[in-house]
């Protein structure tokens, strides 16, 4: 198993992460911290636009979307204001899943399919969502972010317009 778990993070800069957890890229640190939680809801995501990875280490798809997710993340997007990521990480899904944390992150978004993006945009009560399944490439992935950037944008706009 421990193969698997190597081969899955192999374009993670620091490998500080090989288990099932919930992570969150710090771009302070430029590192993937692990979560603790009780429980997953939509209250543990930060006002702006958050994109929560869902990967499984028995996926071999997975493996294929690290390749471009791990440094669409740590080299491109990290530095952004209001740009948050995360990796929902567990062997496969809730059937095997050593993370209380992450196996509740899978349940409460209904993860069927892996590699899985769930765009949580938010803003204050406002809330997106938006979930896209498969292998995707770098220049979708911007695509996306970009597009979600400006509906956070908007929703900002249009919040702060209410309030004058």
């Amino acid at each position: 198993m421990d193969d698997v778990l190597v081969i899955n993070m192999v374009m993670n800069k620091n490998l500080s992460f090989k288990s099932n957890g919930l992570y969150f890229f710090d771009s302070s640190t430029l590192d993937w911290l692990p979560l603790a939680c009780e429980e997953v809801n939509l209250n543990l995501f930060f006002d702006g636009v958050n994109f929560v990875y869902f990967s499984n280490n028995f996926c071999p798809a997975c493996r294929l979307f690290n390749l471009v997710w791990y440094p669409f993340v740590e080299e491109k997007f990290s530095k952004k204001d209001n740009i948050y990521f995360y990796v929902a990480l567990c062997n496969w899904f809730t059937e095997n899943c050593d993370s209380s944390c992450a196996r509740s992150a899978f349940l409460y978004f209904n993860i069927k399919a892996s590699p899985t993006i769930v765009i949580i945009i938010k803003l204050k009560d406002k809330i997106i969502k938006h979930y896209i399944e498969g292998n995707i490439k770098e220049k979708f992935l911007y695509e996306i972010l970009n597009q979600a950037i400006k509906i956070y944008e908007n929703l900002a706009k249009n919040s702060q317009t209410n309030y004058h």
